[in-house]
């Protein structure tokens, strides 16, 4: 079995990802996206006072869904 990632996503609008990505490939030597956000975020919540997290709380396991006692709509005919 893989090991479970501990990566996690966010979006941001198109213009600030392309502003992003523009600045840090113009870097010597270039940044990597990914690196860069993650010091600002943590200098930012350093700065607002944000307790420092020193557990990973692991994302609910997904359950397949059971039809057997599926209850949702039907049709007759």
């Amino acid at each position: 079995m893989a090991r479970r990632q501990t990566r996690r996503s966010i979006s941001v609008k198109g213009l600030t990802y392309q502003r992003l990505k523009s600045f840090c490939e113009s870097q010597t030597p270039p940044l990597s996206l990914s690196g860069f956000v993650e010091e600002l975020v943590i200098k930012k919540l350093d700065e607002l006072g944000a307790p420092e997290e020193t557990v990973l709380i692991p994302r609910p396991v997904k359950t397949t869904k059971n039809l057997d006692n599926f209850t949702g709509s039907h049709f007759t005919f």
